[in-house]
């Protein structure tokens, strides 16, 4: 599941991998009423959230890392929507996985400026037979497809020898020993 953090709309998009395909299962957007004030905004997100969790069951949630765009009160208040996201994720079991932005669009784009315009066109290839998305629904989506394509990348791990306890200075992984 890709999470795309905002406090008038989240994004959600819930894919499979199934062997080497991924298949699109669904996508939308929680959007509280902008009337209502901020805390009650983070308590229907984290409401709308919860509910999609115990539905889908995801093995692992992908969120969109914050940064700081417009100003300072926007940082901080995307910071308490991740807040609820993860808290969410973490409450229903899953594994939590962050990305910056460019992060993302490199992975769909393979352009770490790309336009939202972009990004959404490229999630509609990538996902054949979407219809019009919400910019938010794409921008999960693409953060889902960004985890999925680096799957291979977490499930290489890098041995390293246990260090021993010679005096001879520090012990370094093998790949670094002349």
């Amino acid at each position: 599941m890709g999470v795309d953090p905002g406090s008038r709309a989240t994004g959600y998009g819930l894919l499979r991998l199934e062997g080497n395909r991924i298949q699109y299962e669904r996508s939308g957007v929680i959007a509280p009423r902008p009337s209502l004030p901020f805390s009650d905004r983070l308590l229907a997100i984290y409401d709308g959230l919860v509910e999609i969790l115990d539905e889908a069951r995801p093995d692992e949630v992908a969120v969109e890392s914050a940064f700081v765009r417009k100003s300072a009160l926007a940082a901080l208040q995307i910071g308490h929507v991740r807040g609820v996201i993860l808290l969410a994720a973490r409450q229903c079991g899953a594994s939590i996985h962050e990305y910056t932005a460019p992060e993302v669009k490199v992975a769909v784009v393979r352009h770490g400026a790309a336009a939202k315009q972009q990004v959404g066109f490229m999630v509609r290839r990538l996902l054949p037979g979407l219809g019009v998305l919400r910019e938010d629904e794409a921008d999960a989506l693409a953060v889902a497809l960004c985890h999925l394509h680096r799957a291979p990348a977490r499930a290489r791990r890098i041995e390293v020898e246990p260090p021993s306890h010679r005096a001879a200075g520090p012990a370094w992984p093998k790949a670094f020993r002349r």
